[in-house]
């Protein structure tokens, strides 16, 4: 029995290596076979500057218009006074912790009421899992298990997602930002 699992592929922009856009292409190649099963690919982003993500995604979506991967506009800090940029299918919470804590909820909300669907980056720990359940993030991913045993780590974070996933008195519908 073949099993079909959900997939998405960060840019490598922020790796320790940088950003290499001959690599960038090649992995996009390779990966469009399993187009179906993508979440996002992510594109290009400039860490905590919104002007210069919103110009590096303008510029990269095009080129990956023709692409049957759906393409994740990463939200970085400034973000909150910025349109959501044509040719994004997803919004990624990136972007400073102070600033995240400040619009992330609101910024994932207004994505969500744009029909874009949401991911939150750099989710490593429980706390991080339960301020999820208060927003209309669709999925997250965090780097946890790589300095866990995958089966520590594992069990651990699913731990994490059942609390999280518990009955609750309040849901993101109830919540909204007030400036």
């Amino acid at each position: 029995m073949h099993i079909r699992r959900a997939w998405a592929s960060d840019c490598g922009a922020v790796s320790k290596y940088g950003f290499d856009e001959d690599l960038y292409f090649a992995q996009i190649q390779r990966l469009e076979p399993w187009a179906a099963t993508c979440h996002f690919l992510v594109v290009p982003d400039v860490i905590q500057d919104a002007e210069a993500t919103l110009n590096v995604f303008t510029h990269y979506a095009r080129e990956l218009a023709a692409t049957p991967l759906p393409l994740a506009y990463v939200l970085q800090d400034g973000a909150e006074d910025e349109a959501f940029p044509v040719g994004a299918q997803v919004a990624f919470l990136g972007g400073s912790d102070p600033w995240r804590r400040r619009w992330g909820a609101t910024l994932l909300a207004r994505a969500h009421e744009e029909g874009l669907r949401t991911h939150v980056g750099r989710v490593n720990s429980a706390q991080r899992v339960q301020a999820l359940s208060f927003t209309h993030a669709d999925s997250c991913d965090g780097t946890y298990v790589a300095f866990r045993s995958v089966e520590r780590g594992l069990r651990e974070i699913g731990a994490w997602l059942d609390r999280a996933s518990m009955p609750s008195l309040f849901s993101a519908n109830d919540f909204r930002h007030v400036p």
